[in-house]
């Protein structure tokens, strides 16, 4: 008689741990891709476009919760790429389109969320 094996052996817990690893990676990859928009415009691939960068010193940040409510301000303005704000360094940089945004407008978006940027 045939003895009956249960569970996975060694080599099928492998297999099933590389698909997951795969699977998260992929999933990783499509986040990331979905958290920052395009700024192409419909304009040819985005990559092409020209990006800026700027740093803005930011007064008054007084916590991790105060960072995110900036970040999340600058990323509202059209044509902002991508946008991190540090809390112990008070510098929020921001890689934008010149074309759809400048300097002013990330500024008033800073102010509208409450906070002030340096000279």
């Amino acid at each position: 008689m045939r003895k009956v094996q249960r569970g996975f052996g060694f080599v099928q817990l492998l297999l099933a741990l590389v698909v997951i690893l795969v699977l998260t990676m992929v999933a990783l990859k499509m986040y990331q891709r979905s958290a920052a928009p395009a700024v192409s415009g419909g304009r040819g691939h985005p990559a092409r476009n020209v990006l800026d960068r700027v740093d803005l010193r930011i007064e008054g940040l007084a916590s991790e919760v105060d960072a995110l409510q900036v970040t999340q301000a600058l990323r509202r303005v059209q044509g902002v790429a991508a946008a991190t704000t540090d809390v112990s360094s008070g510098v929020a940089r921001v890689t934008f389109s010149p074309a759809q945004t400048n300097r002013e407008q990330l500024v008033a978006a800073v102010e509208r969320a409450g906070f002030r940027v340096a000279c």
